[in-house]
């Protein structure tokens, strides 16, 4: 499930380029993995978004580690 939404990333940006879920929240980006944490908790996605932006969630999913 994670390395089809890794690829996107790794497509999407550059070497170095900025990937995190923080990131991407402060675009106003809903993530896959962001989706998925919202359905998961039961929650509204933009919810999700509004946390990770302002840093008070964190959703551990660094491209490097594409099993957790």
């Amino acid at each position: 499930m994670r390395s089809a939404w890794i690829e996107k990333r790794r497509a999407a940006g550059n070497a170095g380029a900025n990937v995190t879920q923080m990131h991407y929240a402060r675009q106003g980006v809903i993530t896959e993995e962001m989706a998925h944490v919202a359905q998961r908790e039961n929650l509204p996605p933009s919810l999700v978004l509004e946390e990770v932006a302002r840093g008070r969630m964190i959703i551990p999913a660094n491209i490097e580690h594409p099993n957790l």
